[in-house]
């Protein structure tokens, strides 16, 4: 980082959302230069392309901090609104001023939005287990304490005991059958197959 490679001019830059591809995945968006200069080199325009919006935002963020703003959208008769037609001629400090204020809101609203999407369902959870935890203090514990025998609630049920019982019979079962088919694969010998019988003689009665 310490070490400069390329530098870019930065005056007269723009930047321009450019639609995905049909096989593409990744955030687009390109640097051109209102005069129609070259950005770079022989390039027109540079496309940088991010895996996902999060890094569009931040790369759009550092360059509008460089004084890089987005490309200004125009209506459909191709005129701006006249607000900023008026702030275009009468102040164009004013006008870099309101679109750097606008991207910073933009910027900030994005990451609001990114915040409150991540604490909704942490803020979720922490009510119902905080809760569930007042229910258990309050409630339940008292509910249990009022049973009368609290060593009767941690029995067995008859039915969780047969159930049980069923298990450990197939559990001895399937080791018994294992044992079974372990000696007959250990202990049975294989003799060859003894060669056909010939009764062709039976054929000449």
């Amino acid at each position: 980082e310490k070490e400069k490679k390329y530098m870019l001019q930065v005056d007269n830059l723009r930047l321009r959302d450019i639609e995905k591809g049909f096989m593409s995945s990744k955030h687009i968006f390109a640097l051109f230069n209102t005069e129609q200069r070259n950005v770079y080199k022989d390039y027109r325009q540079l496309e940088l392309a991010c895996e996902n919006q999060e890094d569009i935002d931040g790369w759009k963020a550092s360059f509008l901090r460089a004084g890089v703003y987005p490309e200004r959208i125009t209506s459909e008769g191709g005129d701006e609104n006249g607000s900023d037609n008026f702030m275009h001629s009468m102040d164009p400090q004013l006008e870099r001023q309101v679109e750097t204020i606008r991207n910073l809101v933009d910027s900030y609203m994005a990451i609001v939005n990114k915040t409150v999407r991540d604490l909704m369902p942490k803020t979720i959870m922490h009510l119902m287990i905080n809760n569930t935890k007042d229910y258990i203090n309050a409630d339940l514990l008292a509910q249990l304490y009022s049973c009368g025998d609290q060593n009767s609630l941690m029995e067995e049920s008859q039915e969780q005991a047969q159930h049980r019982d069923e298990m450990l019979r197939m559990y001895h079962a399937l080791r018994e059958a294992l044992g079974i088919i372990g000696d007959i694969s250990t202990t049975t010998i294989t003799t060859a197959m003894p060669p056909p019988v010939d009764n062709s003689w039976l054929e000449t009665y």
